[in-house]
C-alpha cells in the first residue's frame, strides 16, 4: 500500500523545479515547428497550453487540435494578435515551465498560485489527530501536465455496509497547477474489495464549499493556505457522516436505471455509459444486496477502473456515485417520475399552499 509520506517525497522530486514567468501578451506568439515563442526564448509547450491558447485566440479547440503546428501558428499568432485590443484579453499572462523548461500553462498574475510542495504541507497539517502520514493511504495519485489529483483515506475511518465489505474514508484532491479553477477539495470513499473511489461533496447549512483563486492584490499566500486548511479539516470532519449514509444505502430499495436515464443530461451520462453501469451492476467482487447500495458500486467501479474514460469522465462518475450514496431518491406519486430531493420539497411546499387555497375557496362558498 503507497502511503502519504512516499506520495509526498515523489510530489517534491516531480514539481521541485517547477517555476513561472510572466509574459506580455503582445510579445508571444508560435512558430512554424510548434514552439511557444515568449518574445525571448522559444520553448516546447504542452497540449494543455495549446488549448489554453486556443481559448484565448477564440478559436473552438477540437479544431485548433486537428491543425499542423504550422497552421496552429498561422491561426492563433493572426487572431490573438487582432483581439489585442479587446479589454477582455488580459495585458499579461503568468506561464508556468516545468523540469524540461517546457510551458505546461498559463494563468492570470493577477491571481494567487499554490505550488504542489505548498499543498502537500497543508495536506500534512490537516491530519487527523493521532495520525501519521505513513498510516495515511493513497488511494488514487495522477500527476500529469498541469494537473495534480491525490485521493487519501484513513485506516481509522471506516464502515461496513455487509460483513467483510469495509470502505475506508479520506479526502479527495485536484489542484491545476494552472487556469482559473481553485483546488477542489472533496471527502473520498475507498471501497477496499475493489479499491473502488467515490468522491461527495463537502457542505455546510445545505451549501456546497468550495476553494477560489483569490486575488493576489487583496490576499496573501498564507490567506490561500488557510482556505485550503479549512476545507481540508471540514472534509476529514464530514466522512464519518458520509460513511454512515453508505451503509443506510443497504436499507434502501435498488431503483432502476431510469432515475441516470432521466437526468442523463444533468449527469453527462450517454447510453453507452449507463449500459455499462448496468453490466457492472452484475460484476461485483461480493454478493448483490438487491439495494441502492448495488447501484453505487457500479458506478463508482466505472468511475475508478474503465481507464478508457477521460479524467473529466472520471471524476464526473465519482461524483455521481457519491451523490447516490448522500441523497434519497424519491418518485412522484402521480406519474411515477423520479425526483431531486430539493425539487421535492418544492413540490410539496406548492401541493400544501394549493391545498390551503382550496381550503379556503371551500370555506367561503359555505359562507356565502
Amino acid at each position: 500500500m503507497q502511503n502519504l509520506a512516499f506520495i509526498t517525497e515523489q510530489i517534491a522530486k516531480e514539481f521541485e523545479g517547477h517555476r513561472s514567468v510572466v509574459l506580455i501578451s503582445e510579445q508571444i506568439g508560435l512558430t512554424d515547428s510548434g514552439l511557444f515563442d515568449t518574445g525571448r526564448n522559444k520553448l516546447p509547450i504542452a497540449p494543455e497550453g495549446l488549448n489554453q491558447l486556443a481559448g484565448l485566440g477564440g478559436i473552438p479547440r477540437p479544431f485548433f487540435q486537428t491543425l499542423e503546428p504550422d497552421l496552429k501558428a498561422t491561426v492563433f499568432n493572426r487572431r490573438f494578435q487582432a483581439r489585442l485590443g479587446d479589454p477582455k484579453t488580459p495585458k499579461k499572462l503568468r506561464g508556468h515551465l516545468n523540469n524540461e523548461n517546457m510551458i505546461i500553462g498559463f494563468d492570470s498574475p493577477d491571481l494567487m498560485r499554490l505550488s504542489p510542495l505548498q499543498l502537500m504541507k497543508v495536506v500534512h497539517r490537516s491530519l487527523p489527530e493521532g495520525l501519521t502520514a505513513e498510516q495515511i493511504g493513497v488511494g488514487g495519485f495522477v500527476h500529469s501536465g498541469n494537473l495534480l489529483h491525490l485521493s487519501l483515506y484513513s485506516p481509522q475511518s471506516v464502515t461496513e455496509p455487509v460483513p467483510g465489505d469495509v470502505i475506508n474514508g479520506g479526502v479527495d484532491i485536484v489542484h491545476h497547477l494552472s487556469g482559473e479553477a481553485g483546488t477542489q477539495v472533496h471527502c473520498y470513499l475507498r471501497r477496499l474489495v475493489c479499491s473502488n473511489g467515490a468522491t461527495a461533496h463537502l457542505c455546510d447549512d445545505s451549501l456546497k464549499l468550495r476553494a477560489r483563486r483569490l486575488n493576489s492584490g487583496l490576499f496573501g499566500e498564507q490567506d490561500m493556505l488557510n482556505q485550503i486548511g479549512r476545507l481540508l479539516h471540514q472534509a476529514w470532519l464530514q466522512i464519518d457522516d458520509k460513511l454512515a449514509a453508505i451503509k443506510s444505502l443497504t436499507d434502501k430499495k435498488r431503483f432502476s436505471l431510469d432515475f441516470l436515464r432521466q437526468h442523463r443530461t444533468r449527469f453527462s451520462l450517454n447510453e453507452q455509459t449507463i449500459k455499462a453501469i448496468k453490466k457492472a451492476i452484475n460484476q461485483d467482487e461480493l454478493k448483490l444486496t438487491g439495494t441502492q447500495y448495488d447501484l453505487y458500486n457500479a458506478v463508482s467501479r466505472i468511475a475508478t477502473h474503465y481507464q478508457h474514460l477521460t479524467f473529466r469522465q472520471r471524476r464526473t462518475l465519482s461524483h455521481i456515485a457519491g451523490e447516490i450514496s448522500q441523497q434519497d431518491v424519491h418518485t412522484c406519486d402521480k406519474c411515477g417520475s423520479f425526483v431531486d430531493p430539493e425539487k421535492l420539497a418544492e413540490l410539496q411546499k406548492t401541493n400544501q399552499k394549493h391545498e390551503m387555497e382550496r381550503s379556503n375557496v371551500q370555506k367561503f362558498l359555505e359562507l356565502h
